[in-house]
């Protein structure tokens, strides 16, 4: 929650030392600002103290009106950075000076911060009256356990059926299948009907199930766990010969606990509604694991506990139904009948309550039941009525339609209100702002928190929890199982956040031709506008744009926004008429501006005024014409994270100019990722490589194409011939950016091929990257020509790169002296190099090697064995293989050590069988990603680990994943 002030609190302090500049202006109010300043860090902490105790409704509310308090002030401070003309009598005597009403300002934000301090001083706590709805039920509500809700239930029961069995040769473990997914997919429903095929049966002893809702201690869940078995096992032996027995000593009479019951008899015990690993561990940590048969079911929301449940196998994740499965679940609900088929209008009136419920079994069963309650007067309009008022009328509960959307209404409350803080639900409603089925970059999005002031910094964990709650769904998993590169949010978790962050005035939305979805409340400002696929027609129709924070447009051409002066976010990826006269000299005038997203646009050229952006943090400008980037933006002081493919300008290497650009990159640039440039100019990249400290990640292209000099980083020193004929020759001196110089001469040209000339400019490239007084985090590398050097270039020295991503040729890999040389590379991915399995291999000796990807279209890869040898890649944790089919595989006893995932997204699969050998000694091996196109058979194959790794399939990589 301190995120509210976290941001203002530095702004204050920097607006106060430049007041102190100016006498006329820095007493009073840099003395209320610093009160205000005070004040709010006070409510902020009697807040957070309060939020221990009570969230409900008039806490979120007190909490809005902070936030709007916050920013109406964060707008006052920013008009007082620039000091007006106070010197100027004139304006005392007409009483016009600024300062008095700067100073009536003051005043009252401070009768308006005191008024909320008071509040939460007061605070004694909520009666349940007072509580909000969404924080009412915090615990999951049972799930619809309707096995009929979900139609293909056959193949899914069967899978945890499997999961089940004892393998031939296991020894005799106490064994945990987690069923893992969103709420309302119907993980309740699954693990019942599993239940019920074995509650009649004699295959276990019991069959007992739990509801672990509300059990936040060890002892709470156990004793429920223990007191369902023991009813199980009185209701199938109710005579004392088959009972549990119970002993004796003296006469005190101990019943049996847990962990006997366990090991002495084959149990199967479900365990409903997992929400905490903490609880989990210490109530599976009671029980004894080895010389046990017995099974436990375990139905979560959370990846994260399904993971340290079953310890990454045995996890059953749980899939949206098929178009065909809703259709069916739905009209079969809707009529209360297998056959009834509903007629041509009703099937046109439900398209987009289909679209919205995106194959979720409980929000298609509460809509279908909601119709169903109007018989036979049901018409087109009462579908369509439904499927445009889902998330505000059925959602929210602003409908009378309380009992048949009380369970999905509940589901979505639980999610959100169950978030850790503040911090957490802020930006589970910032995800508002993205239109239904849109992929969003995960790393883009923690940009623009971060720029908001809604989280420090790029390590925040706010994401990452939305996704561990299956809140946010994973698009596509690149590097290792844990990053999502690319997210989506649920059809009605979407329609959810969606109306409850317009609802607390998060997001406004403006969408085609309907009605602009803002808060009710006529006193709240539009702080976020999200506008999408619609006209600059309907975002003019909007008068309140002064206050306007962040502004994001989707297909939508934009238009004049010098009246958005606050704006801090400007997202206009994808949209058309950017390149129209005047309009980017105008987004110059928006001073405030952190993260400006200018992708995929027709712009080809950025202009000089763009250094006027002194706060801007991100520019990304990938998929453009930009061709040449203006050196004002390598300038930009606040300057973090540059994106796009552009030629570096031409510098100056000597003079004031000179010197003060290597003053700036060298004391105060803030760039930390370049991505990237192109190399076709001499010494253009070379003052941003080795002088900005602060870079860490870069990537650069390097063409085949004759540049117009000799090569991008010519090594000067070399020049000089050793003939007699070379001291002859004019020559001048120049100075580089290392601060040395060298003898130049003037007729200085370089025979080489293209290709050697490409190859020549990335191995100088690696000479530079190695010479820094920093080290680089990450490179990437894109060449059309031969790299045939790169890898050995990399080796020795302690400033080793950690991460190498490389696209081109390699003619061969480095010797095996030479490539333990890399061994701090901790990722390496390899595109396209024309190597074999076999010369890959050759790998497994980078010792601290924890990631690899190779990327391979060529045939010639597949046509040879890719053979791991005891102690081969020993500190590899996941193995990535992107290729027409899978290469044949042979891992050794001994080798892998440290793997975990193994990746192979091979669309052309043919049948494994001889395929992979010694997939078994993979000791630690918990999961493995499959190209969707790939036979069943290949599941056969890593379900025949003892691990039981958790299966997945994705599918093909989307363009522009960079």
């Amino acid at each position: 929650m301190s995120s509210i002030v976290r941001p203002l609190s530095s702004m204050v302090n920097e607006v106060c030392s430049i007041m102190e500049i100016n006498n006329e202006r820095r007493y009073k109010l840099q003395r209320g600002l610093q009160s205000i300043k005070r004040e709010m860090e006070q409510v902020v902490g009697l807040m957070e103290d309060k939020n221990k105790e009570c969230r409900g409704a008039l806490q979120e509310t007190r909490i809005q009106q902070l936030q709007e308090f916050v920013y109406n002030f964060e707008d006052f401070v920013e008009t007082l950075r620039d000091p007006p003309p106070y010197s100027k009598p004139v304006l005392v005597a007409v009483n016009m000076d600024p300062r008095t009403e700067q100073l009536r300002s003051i005043e009252h934000f401070k009768e308006t911060i005191s008024s909320l301090g008071l509040y939460f001083l007061n605070q004694s706590g909520e009666s349940s009256q007072s509580q909000d709805p969404d924080q009412g039920a915090m615990s999951d509500p049972d799930e619809d356990a309707d096995e009929e809700q979900l139609q293909s239930i056959g193949g899914p029961k069967s899978e945890i059926v499997e999961l089940l069995k004892t393998s031939p040769g296991e020894e005799q473990k106490l064994r945990v299948i987690s069923i893992v997914g969103c709420r309302g997919v119907g993980k309740t429903a699954l693990a019942r009907a599993v239940r019920k095929k074995y509650s009649s049966s004699d295959e276990f002893d019991c069959v007992a199930w739990v509801v672990a809702s509300g059990c936040n201690k060890k002892k709470a869940l156990l004793d429920k766990i223990l007191e369902s078995v023991r009813e199980d096992l009185a209701r199938r032996a109710p005579d004392a010969e088959n009972a549990p027995k119970e002993e004796s000593e003296g006469a005190s009479t101990t019943k049996p606990n847990l962990q006997d019951i366990l090991s002495h008899k084959r149990c199967l015990v479900f365990v409903d509604d997992v929400q905490q690993a903490l609880v989990w561990k210490d109530t599976v940590d009671a029980c004894r694991k080895n010389g046990s048969r017995s099974r436990i079911v375990v139905t979560t929301s959370v990846r994260s506990v399904a993971t340290a449940c079953s310890s990454g196998s045995y996890v059953y994740r749980m899939q949206i139904l098929s178009d065909a499965d809703s259709e069916s679940l739905f009209w079969r609900k809707v009529y209360g009948s297998e056959t009834a088929y509903p007629p041509d209008a009703l099937v046109t009136g439900s398209k987009s309550i289909f679209s919205k419920c995106g194959g979720l079994p409980r929000a298609l069963t509460s809509v279908a039941k909601h119709l169903n309650m109007k018989g036979d007067t049901l018409e087109s309009t009462h579908c369509i009525d439904v499927g445009q008022n889902l998330g505000k009328d059925y959602l929210l509960g602003t409908n009378n339609a309380e009992n048949v959307f009380k369970e999905m209404r509940r589901a979505l409350m639980h999610s959100y209100g169950s978030l850790p803080d503040y911090d957490h639900r802020s930006c589970m409603l910032y995800l508002g702002i993205f239109p239904k089925g849109h992929k969003i970059k995960s790393k883009s999005l923690v940009r623009r928190l971060v720029a908001e002031g809604l989280v420090v910094d790029e390590g925040c964990k706010c994401f990452e929890e939305l996704i561990d709650r299956c809140i946010v769904e994973p698009v596509q998993i690149c590097n290792n199982s844990v990053v999502a590169k690319r997210c989506q949010v649920h059809g009605v978790v979407l329609e959810y956040i969606v109306h409850k962050s317009v609802a607390k005035n998060v997001v406004t939305l403006i969408q085609g031709h309907d009605p602009v979805l803002k808060a009710a409340s006529t006193q709240a400002r539009v702080r976020r506008l999200s506008v999408q696929s619609s006209t600059k027609e309907r975002f003019d129709e909007l008068e309140d744009k002064a206050a306007l924070r962040s502004l994001t447009m989707f297909e939508t051409e934009p238009t004049d926004l010098k009246m958005c002066k606050m704006l801090r976010i400007l997202d206009l990826e994808g949209c058309h008429g950017l390149d129209q006269e005047g309009f980017l000299e105008g987004l110059s005038e928006l001073l405030l501006l952190k993260y400006l997203n200018l992708r995929s646009t027709r712009i080809n050229k950025l202009p000089t005024k763009i250094k006027k952006l002194q706060r801007l943090e991100t520019l990304d400008i990938r998929d453009t014409d930009v061709k040449i980037l203006p050196l004002d933006v390598i300038m930009l002081p606040k300057l973090a994270y540059l994106f796009g493919k552009f030629q570096l300008p031409e510098v100056p290497t000597e003079g004031k100019d000179a010197h003060n650009l290597y003053e700036f990159l060298n004391k105060k640039s803030s760039l930390h990722t370049l991505a990237g440039f192109v190399t076709n100019k001499k010494d253009s990249p070379e003052h941003v490589v080795l002088i900005a400290r602060n870079l860490k990640k870069i990537k650069v292209w390097c063409n085949d194409t004759p540049a117009d000099d000799a090569g991008l980083f010519p090594d000067y020193t070399k020049v000089a011939s050793s003939s007699a004929a070379a001291s002859d020759r004019p020559s001048k001196r120049r100075r580089n950016w290392f601060g040395k110089t060298h003898v130049v001469p003037d007729d200085y040209a370089c025979p080489r091929s293209r290709a050697q000339e490409c190859q020549s400019r990335i191995l100088d490239f690696i000479k530079l990257l190695k010479i820094r007084a920093t080290p680089l985090d990450s490179v990437s590398i894109v060449s059309n020509g031969v790299c045939s050097d790169l890898l050995s270039s990399l080796e020795g020295g302690e400033r080793t790169i950690s991460s190498i991503k490389l696209r081109g040729i390699l003619d061969c890999l480095p010797e095996s002296n030479k490539l333990r040389e890399l061994g701090r590379i901790k990722k390496l991915q390899l595109f396209s190099t024309g190597l074999t399995a076999k010369d890959l291999s050759a790998l497994q000796v980078l010792l601290g090697l924890e990631y690899l990807k190779l990327v391979e279209h060529a045939d010639r890869f597949c046509d040879s064995i890719f053979v791991v040898e005891k102690n081969g890649f020993q500190s590899l944790k996941s193995l990535c293989i992107d290729a027409p089919k899978v290469p044949e595989m042979q891992f050794k006893e001994g080798s892998m050590r440290s793997l975990t995932s193994l990746y192979l997204l091979c669309s052309n699969s043919q049948n494994p069988s001889g395929v992979i050998d010694g997939i078994s000694h993979l000791a630690k091996l918990s999961e493995v990603i499959l190209h969707s196109s790939m036979q069943r058979a290949w599941e056969a194959v890593a379900n025949g680990h003892p691990n039981r790794p958790c299966v997945k399939r994705q599918p093909e990589p989307t363009a522009n994943t960079q």
